[in-house]
């Protein structure tokens, strides 16, 4: 009993600048400090949070819907862009400056109004703080290769992903108690409740950014001096270095595949369950909004479970290549596509439960893989231009996905032209253009459709692994 007493202490103490290795304190406890308020900012551009809001406050169309579930993965897409911005900079100041940005838009979206105009506001608001926010991740990654040794990477980096999490997990969990509470009141309350939520957020995410200022990047200067240098190697870290980097290591390009055919099904997924919880919660429980169990679903579960598992997909990928911790992490994601497929089929709120905590689990080392992977294929002073790579390609799938997703859901999406006249699909802004149909899937076909989307992925990992395997044996020289 009192070993259990003390495994909250241990594990609390864990995550103290002191518990890390000596040459990466200064900077991890700098690093924490700023994941306890900026996250709370960005829970808001969250696509499973932000997409209830619209949806509930400001009566979204499915197209805005389909949108603001793309915009994380779609924004990614700036990275080609980000990638040459910060080359040559110093990658603490442009994060600060990116982080700002991001506050700003946070608050605009506080302020929007609510009618078809605002919803346009919520929609381009979130989209350019993705945006932001892929910068961000662009130029942290040369931060945490420089500052945190590869044994120890992936536990520190964990660390600060987890702290992050339980932030964004509980800023969503508040704003949907309160929203419950508010909408008991009035639809004036509602709102009110909402503004004020967002306000606080981004008001406190400022004191993450001064945190955040105080981090050291280490070996700078040396850095900066060779990516200055138009003799070194993809000075230019444009898309036509992307490309020549693709073009020149074969197991990078094949990695790439294989990320892209396991993440496609998984973004798909996200309007789809949106609007179908939705469906479901309005039929089961009719005049609720239920505003507590739709984030608890869509966003709290999927990123406080990664909490627990974090720390054990740590240990796996600090010990073994990106390739083969895939080979066994893709797997999660298909059988959380299969218990998401048959938790609508059978009506039940507990096998969709048990699915989103399969979702957590999957994002756990999802999210480790995801900032990391690509540094077991690139040298030091490539790191930022192959997490270019790497980040722009989950864009172009972001920019695809979603769209799929309510498609195969719904059976039609209007792809909207600007005209004079038209239909209104996003809010009262008015367009005209063509729209797609095929015969409606609903939640139980697509995602059991995603799920074998989600194996063809897992086994181009693993057909890559044994090709990797095969190289090594016969070719123990090479690194």
């Amino acid at each position: 009993m009192s070993v259990l007493a003390a495994l909250p202490r241990r594990v609390a103490s864990s995550y103290l600048p002191g518990a890390m290795p000596l040459m990466s304190r200064q900077s991890y406890r700098w690093e924490v400090r700023s994941s306890l308020f900026l996250p709370m900012a960005v829970a808001c551009v969250e696509a499973n949070v932000v997409a209830v809001i619209a949806k509930k406050v400001f009566g979204a169309s499915n197209l805005s819907i389909a949108l603001l579930a793309a915009a994380p993965a779609m924004s990614n897409i700036s990275s080609v862009l980000w990638t040459r911005f910060i080359k040559g900079k110093d990658r603490v100041r442009a994060v600060n400056g990116m982080q700002a940005a991001l506050l700003v838009c946070v608050g605009a979206i506080a302020a929007a109004p609510v009618n078809g105009w605002g919803e346009a506001l919520v929609v381009t608001a979130t989209l350019a703080a993705r945006t932001l926010l892929t910068g961000i991740i662009t130029a942290r990654t040369d931060i945490w290769r420089n500052n945190y040794p590869r044994s120890q990477r992936a536990r520190v980096t964990g660390k600060l992903l987890t702290v992050a999490a339980i932030v964004v997990g509980a800023t969503g969990g508040a704003l949907g108690v309160v929203m419950d509470a508010a909408y008991i009141q009035s639809q004036d309350a509602k709102v009110l409740a909402f503004r004020l939520i967002y306000a606080a957020a981004a008001a406190l995410g400022l004191a993450g950014i001064w945190a955040f200022s105080n981090v050291r990047w280490r070996s700078r200067s040396a850095q900066i001096k060779a990516e200055r240098d138009p003799a070194s190697d993809y000075a230019t870290a444009g898309a036509r270095d992307m490309l020549r980097v693709l073009r020149d290591d074969k197991t990078y390009r094949s990695f790439m595949a294989a990320q892209f055919a396991l993440g496609l099904p998984n973004l798909a997924g996200i309007p789809i369950f949106i609007l179908a919880l939705d469906a479901m919660l309005t039929r089961l429980h009719p005049g609720a909004q239920n505003y507590a169990q739709t984030i608890l679903l869509t966003q709290i579960i999927p990123l406080i479970v990664p909490i627990l598992t974090i720390p054990l997909w740590a240990r796996l990928l600090d010990r073994t290549h990106i390739v083969r911790f895939r080979v066994f992490h893709s797997w999660t994601f298909v059988l959380a596509n299969l218990l998401m497929g048959l938790g609508f089929w059978l009506d039940n709120l507990p096998v969709l439960y048990a699915s989103r905590v399969m979702l957590g689990i999957a994002y756990g080392g999802g999210m480790l893989a995801w900032d990391l992977g690509h540094h077991d294929f690139a040298r030091r002073d490539l790191a930022t231009l192959y997490m270019g790579i790497h980040v722009t390609l989950t864009g172009v799938r972001g920019a695809v996905a979603p769209f799929l997703g309510t498609l195969l859901y719904s059976g039609s999406l209007a792809i909207p032209a600007m005209a004079a006249g038209g239909v209104p699909v996003l809010g009262d802004v008015r367009f005209s253009g063509a729209s797609i149909t095929m015969p409606a899937l609903g939640a139980v076909g697509s995602f059991f459709l995603l799920a074998g989307g989600s194996v063809i992925g897992a086994l181009m990992f693993l057909r890559l692994s044994r090709a990797l395997g095969r190289r090594a044996r016969t070719k123990p020289g090479d690194p």
